[in-house]
Parts: C-alpha cells; structure tokens; sequence
C-alpha cells in the first residue's frame, strides 16, 4: 500500500510540475538561480567541488547556475547511472555544450574524459555540495525522489558533503511520509524560498 500511495504521490507532483508554462519555468528557475548564486557568498562560500545534475523534462533549469559556476573556477562532477546497480558515478565536466551525450532514461550524461570524483570523504565537508533533483519535498528538507533510489545509496555511502534540493515552490509539502533509508537534505531551494534541515 505505501509503495503505491508512493507512486501515486510522485505521478501527481510530476504532472503538477509539467503543468508549469515556459515562462513560468524560465522565471521560477531564474529566482532559484538568485537564491542559490546568494548562499554561494555565504552558507557555500567554502564550496569546490558541485556534484551536478543534467535537468530533463520539467526540472528546474540549471544550466545558467552551472555556467556560473565553471566561470569562477568551481570544479563540476555529473552523474553516470549503473541502471542494473541502481548506482551513481560523478565525472567532471569542463564544457556544458560539449561533455555530454544521452544515457540512461534519455537524460545527458558526461562523457568521462574529464577524470573521476575524488574520494569526497577525504575533503572537508563544506568543500563539497551535492544539487540534487526531487519530486516532492517537505518542509522538514525531507526528499521523494523517482524511486530508485540512487541518491538514497550514494549519500548513504558519502555523508560528507552538503545536500542541496533544488525544485519549484509547488513541489513543497507539508510533511513527507520518511523511510529509514531516506537521506535529508541539508537545503532546499525553491523559487519562494530556501529551507534549512536540522
């Protein structure tokens, strides 16, 4: 019963979010792009290294935030999907228009060229912030992702990072029905505000 009242509660988000106009995505996202370019100068000032991820669909548009992250110097590490292992691979990046090509469900991958991720458990923990895509979230920076879960694993492996979800202000709720293995956010950004976990 929880698996399908899951389902169901992601199926609505993600129909809630499609229904956005492009206009309305195009100024939503530009305000997360403010909020986050914001905590770059204060909360994230320490930040290197940024585990990206490629948007697709009706995700928030992150390109204009990545761009100006490369053009101070950041470094920028994109996800490669294990699909039978349901694990994630970060490779860096040097050129959003070049470094990529279609992989798993059809989102952009990186090329891997670039070199691996180092062990982020070895570096400071503010050194390194994780923008991570969502579904649904609440206002406890509880994360529903899409169900595979491939960030649950990865940050239950490499807890020394900071966890950044990044979504539109109608994919907030009230409060997320939480499993053990459900990894919190840190923050979350939306286009009316930025929540901070515990």
């Amino acid at each position: 019963m929880e698996k399908s009242q899951n389902k169901l509660l992601r199926q609505q988000y993600k129909s809630l979010r499609d229904s956005l106009s492009d206009t309305d995505r195009r100024e939503q996202s530009r305000a997360i792009k403010d909020k986050f370019l914001a905590l770059l100068e204060s909360d994230f000032k320490g930040a290197n290294i940024f585990l990206c991820f490629y948007p697709f669909g009706s995700e928030v548009d992150l390109i204009p935030i990545y761009e100006s992250l490369l053009s101070t110097g950041k470094e920028l590490y994109f996800p490669i999907s294990d699909v039978k292992n349901h694990v994630l691979s970060f490779m860096k990046i040097n050129d959003l228009t070049k470094d990529f090509k279609q992989g798993a469900y059809g989102i952009m991958e990186p090329i891997p060229d670039h070199g691996k991720l180092p062990d982020i458990n070895q570096i400071q923990s503010d050194s390194v912030v994780a923008i991570t895509p969502g579904l649904v979230f609440d206002k406890a920076c509880n994360r529903m992702g899409y169900g595979a879960g491939f960030y649950d694993r990865f940050f239950s492996s490499y807890p020394n990072l900071i966890k950044v979800g990044v979504g539109f202000d109608i994919q907030i709720v009230e409060a997320l029905d939480v499993q053990e293995h459900d990894v919190p956010m840190d923050y979350i950004i939306t286009n009316k505000s930025v929540l901070k976990g515990a």
